[in-house]
């Protein structure tokens, strides 16, 4: 009597499984993909321009001894399927703009990383700023990402 009660449980809890299952939307277009693209930062960005897909992880590589930050020109609120070193400082105004956009900086220290994934296709531009390099003062280096 106890194994026919444990096979019915058993062959509910299959059923439950996979209903459950078969009921969950497949993933979405901005789940990780694995890749990961590394750009380098240093006097100059390597590369400075770069494409990848949805869900790609885009690392930036500080190799200097010197302090580095990334900022984005536009709001990445919403598009994010990742970050890693960003910090989110909340909605801020831009000089001339009424509108409000998301602020999020990626702050590294020397020999560190951040990474973002993008879930949304488009261009990013953003800068690295640099607190003080081999120059002796403070340089900022324009970079894209293309989300294709």
């Amino acid at each position: 009597m106890n194994l026919r009660r444990t096979g019915v449980f058993l062959v509910r809890l299959g059923v439950l499984v996979t209903v459950g299952c078969a009921s969950q939307p497949p993933f979405p277009e901005s789940s990780l993909t694995g890749r990961i693209i590394d750009v380098k930062v240093g006097e100059t960005l390597t590369p400075n321009k770069v494409t990848a897909k949805p869900g790609d992880e885009i690392r930036w590589v500080n190799t200097t001894s010197a302090p580095a930050e990334i900022s984005f020109d536009k709001s990445l609120d919403g598009i994010l399927s990742c970050q890693r070193g960003f910090v989110s400082g909340g909605w801020v105004s831009r000089l001339g703009s009424s509108d409000l956009d998301f602020l999020v900086i990626g702050r590294m220290h020397d020999r560190d990383y951040a990474s973002l994934c993008f879930s949304a296709r488009g261009t990013y531009a953003y800068d690295v700023r640099m607190e003080k390099t081999a120059t002796g003062r403070a340089t900022r280096i324009p970079g894209i990402v293309t989300i294709e």
